[in-house]
């Protein structure tokens, strides 16, 4: 019997080394240094890439100055030459975050003059690996209807928002607020505790800001405007194991096709027919190519995709092309909010099911936003949900593989 419960133990310390590794992780592109122009060092990228794993999942921070640097995803061709047109997407905001949605390489190029030829590149192999997800991941409005403001006499607000939610990794926090007059930054406990708002771990200044949980344990969120924290605006949240179910690589889906997100002429049934044949998952991404300032996106609820009705939206996205996660089961409505262009046709009707995604390929590339490639310009960046979430761990291991250890031990036990 000790030998027996010996063995078993064995296989349980064993089961707890791999779920250590489940969560996909967030690596931050040079980690302290950034993403930047190197200087008399070529190789910054090559090395920084050397000996990490990644597996689909992960996700990459590029953290740039907006109008200062960018990041596009290229061809193994245009990245060996430096080539700066037709790239397969450019994310022109900083922080950028991207997530690697296949197995294969990845090619990210700096299109600013003279930057990829000085090092600013980065190729990066993606290996199989998926999430082991128990539950499917939720989008979280902190505050709900209220958003994210500094409460007047109420300084328990969040917190009493934060009660009875059960927040799993993969989780997507949103921040709506106004910019210039809110922002949201992760700090550590102490900070959190006195208000600190110096040496925050990240700070998003641009609202809505949409915040991944890539990881267990507590979150930190403070305003770093005088005085707005210590009125209560500042949330902690504590965050279990469990993701997205998606047992395989996720699909990235260009709305429209090569014709973008437009407002349609004379075929308000664009969308509807774009949409018919699509098998969407939990973890798949759509990625609306537009021109900012001519469009938007919002996500709202069913009553207000039927009504086209623009206001007391879910979320909106202002700058293209904006790329959005399906992180739920069940429905999502998408409209641009611009007068005429919903009741023209300019909205989606999207049915997420929990499962594999049954799209031809792993992941599609966006097409060149219509009109023309979008110049760098300040602002948010909602091309990718934003914030700085770095994690220890950095792979995510196959639901196969926890089954099988978890049966052995069974077996030793009714067996040996």
């Amino acid at each position: 019997m000790a030998r027996k419960i010996s063995i078993a133990a064995l296989f349980v310390v064993l089961a707890a080394t791999l779920l250590q590794s489940t969560f996909a992780a967030t690596y931050t592109v040079g980690d302290s240094t950034g993403w930047t122009r190197p200087t008399n060092d070529d190789d910054l990228y090559d090395n920084w890439d050397d000996n990490k794993d990644f597996v689909v999942g992960d996700i990459l921070v590029f953290n740039f100055t907006t109008g200062q640097q960018d990041v596009a995803e290229v061809t193994e061709a245009a990245y060996d030459a430096c080539t700066t047109t037709n790239t397969i997407f450019t994310e022109n905001n900083g922080p950028a975050r991207i997530t690697l949605n296949r197995t294969g390489d990845y090619y990210f190029i700096c299109t600013f003059p003279g930057h990829c030829s000085s090092g600013q590149k980065l190729n990066v192999e993606v290996r199989a690996g998926t999430s082991t997800a128990l539950t499917p991941a939720t989008t979280y409005t902190v505050g709900d209807s209220t958003g994210w403001i500094r409460p007047t006499n109420n300084d328990d607000l969040y917190d009493n928002w934060d009660d009875n939610k059960d927040f799993v990794v993969g989780d997507i926090l949103v921040f709506n607020f106004t910019t210039g007059q809110q922002d949201v930054a992760e700090v550590t406990e102490a900070a959190y505790d006195a208000c600190t708002t110096t040496n925050t771990i990240f700070t998003e200044n641009n609202g809505p800001a949409r915040i991944t949980l890539n990881r267990t344990g507590d979150y930190y969120f403070i305003c770093t405007f005088p005085g707005h924290c210590s009125s209560g605006q500042k949330l902690n949240v504590e965050v279990r194991a469990g993701t997205s179910t998606a047992p395989t690589p996720a699909t990235t889906y260009t709305v429209g096709d090569s014709t973008g997100w437009i407002r349609p002429t004379n075929n308000d049934d664009l969308y509807d027919n774009w949409d018919d044949n699509k098998d969407f998952v939990v973890g798949d991404i759509l990625v609306f190519n537009f021109t900012t300032g001519q469009q938007d996106v919002a996500e709202v609820t069913e009553a207000a995709y039927d009504a086209c009705t623009t206001t007391n939206t879910i979320f909106t996205e202002k700058n293209g092309p904006a790329r959005i996660t399906l992180n739920r089961t069940g429905d999502y409505h998408f409209i641009c909010t611009f007068p005429g262009h919903c009741s023209s046709g300019q909205k989606l009707h999207v049915e997420v099911r929990t499962g594999t995604s049954t799209a031809p390929t792993p992941r599609s590339s966006p097409a060149p936003t219509p009109g023309s490639s979008p110049a760098p310009t300040s602002g948010s960046s909602p091309n990718t949900p934003t914030g700085v979430l770095t994690t220890p761990n950095s792979a995510s291991s196959l639901v196969a593989t926890h089954s099988l250890v978890f049966t052995s031990i069974v077996l030793v036990l009714l067996c040996y």
